[in-house]
């Protein structure tokens, strides 16, 4: 009896090594998205999507990239939707913030040096996708017409260790 309670209590502990990184880091993306998703939106403006992810979401190597992005239907103009995503009144906090125990840097994105976080307003006709991401999208140079009232709203922490995550690897 004695046996098979050490083989259940290590396959536990193996299970737990495995499995507590990603669920942290879950539960992490869940409180990160909630400050985004928690901002009233403006006037004239309905949500479409929402979408959130953790992982390695762009580049190489291995790091914990957290975003989450919603996608809005505005009357607003691109420079009403910057104000008023960028006023003072709104502050989101890193994931180094919201955790606990803290995340650390895996390194600092030579293009992207500050950890300040901001809320990026983006028209969808400009939006792509950086480095090959399927998730994080940075304004491009082309633009179309097609759907010119569409923007996504995004906030995005990146470049974290990833411990055991081994979605970052």
């Amino acid at each position: 009896m004695n046996k098979k309670i050490i083989v259940v209590s290590v396959i536990l502990v193996l299970i737990s090594i495995l499995f507590a990184p990603i669920l942290r880091n879950n539960i992490l993306l869940g409180l990160y998205a909630n400050q985004l998703y928690s901002i009233p939106l403006p006037n004239e403006t309905t949500e479409i999507t929402r979408d959130k992810a953790v992982g390695n979401l762009y580049g190489t190597g291995n790091h914990l990239d957290f975003v989450a992005t919603m996608e809005i239907e505005s009357s607003l103009s691109e420079s009403e939707l910057i104000k008023y995503y960028t006023h003072e009144s709104i502050d989101i906090r890193t994931i180094n913030e919201i955790s606990i125990i803290g995340l650390d840097r895996a390194y600092i994105d030579l293009l992207d040096t500050s950890v300040e976080q901001k809320v990026d307003a983006i028209p969808k006709s400009k939006a792509t996708l950086v480095y090959g991401s399927s998730r994080i999208y940075t304004a491009s140079q082309n633009t179309s017409d097609k759907d010119s009232n569409i923007y996504i709203i995004q906030i995005k922490d990146t470049h974290y260790a990833p411990g055991f995550d081994l979605r970052a690897h």
